[in-house]
């Protein structure tokens, strides 16, 4: 039968015939790799993110690095509507004008203390009077891509003082500096740990190891007993045992699983194992062996879960 006028011929039984050897050859990967390309019952990353942002204080801002440790916590608050009253601000972002424009006018959701975690529930949280960025759209437009800085220069934010040395400072560095202006002490600042950006090296002494995030603080951190300085991080040693005894759920779903599969995104499992020992060195230092030992069991399942090869102490 002849098509119609204007349309196009129908393929012969023939063409039919020579596709399907090369359609099975197509699935061929498909079918080999399903077991690991499912994500089915996998509910690590999901968890992952519910953990990350409990962990924060109400109203918190946390500046994250990039792609694995800032999509899931964007999933999670919007479509999931876990913690928004958190402002999510990822370095890489920082440096465009559509950020710093949506950071300004996203407004401020209320905490809701029944269904955040326990160990924030002892105090009242005040909301905060406007946006982390105090500025207009033009303000935040005018900030240029980067500054010379050709002498010493101090930065200081009430006790806070930060040392800047000749260079240059990037855009994403000049929006986190008014964060903190603007934010802070106002709202909790944090920042994933390994981040900061350029001026990780002069936040450091400020910045409080509170499980796999820093909280920033405005004066440097002593090392003592509920503090002790530990493989370069300032550890707050009760907060970082709170979070990894009744907020830190992931390594649980990934035990169970059994198996690591995704990874690109290894580190985030990393994560876990990494806080764990660190806390595990943390409560040697003072003593709670029993303590220490319990969370290495732990971190062993996670590095054995995840694949993790040559992690230190396991």
């Amino acid at each position: 039968m002849q098509p119609a006028a204007g349309l196009p011929a129908w393929p012969s039984r023939r063409s039919f015939i020579l596709a399907s050897p090369i359609l099975l050859i197509a699935l061929i990967p498909l079918v080999a790799n399903w077991q690991y390309a499912s994500r089915a019952g996998h509910h690590f990353t999901q968890q992952w993110a519910r953990d990350y942002l409990n962990s924060l204080e109400p109203y918190a801002i946390v500046i994250t690095n990039g792609d694995n440790d800032t999509f899931p916590l964007w999933y999670a608050q919007e479509v999931e509507g876990v913690r928004r009253d958190v402002t999510v601000a990822v370095t890489t972002y920082l440096d465009t004008d559509w950020f710093v424009r949506q950071m300004i006018r996203r407004p401020i959701e209320t905490y809701d203390a029944a269904k955040g975690p326990a160990i924030y529930r002892d105090k009242v949280w005040k909301k905060p009077s406007g946006p982390p960025l105090k500025m207009t759209f033009a303000e935040a437009d005018a900030i240029p891509e980067y500054i010379q800085i050709n002498q010493p220069q101090i930065f200081r934010q009430g006790n806070m003082t930060l040392n800047i040395q000749p260079g240059i400072l990037v855009r994403d560095e000049l929006v986190l500096l008014r964060l903190i202006k603007d934010a802070f002490p106002e709202r909790p600042i944090y920042v994933s740990t390994g981040g900061g950006g350029g001026l990780a090296a002069g936040l450091q002494p400020y910045l409080l190891s509170q499980g796999f995030v820093q909280k920033l603080t405005d004066s440097p951190i002593p090392d003592t007993a509920e503090t002790p300085h530990i493989l370069g991080l300032n550890v707050d040693l009760p907060r970082t045992k709170a979070l990894w005894d009744t907020v830190y759920h992931a390594p649980d779903a990934l035990i169970k699983e059994g198996e690591w599969v995704d990874r690109a995104s290894f580190g985030i499992a990393y994560t876990y194992a990494f806080t764990g020992a660190v806390l595990n060195e943390a409560l040697k230092a003072r003593g709670a062996t029993k303590d220490a030992d319990t969370v290495m069991i732990r971190v062993r399942e996670i590095v054995k879960a995840a694949r993790i090869e040559n992690f230190p102490g396991v």
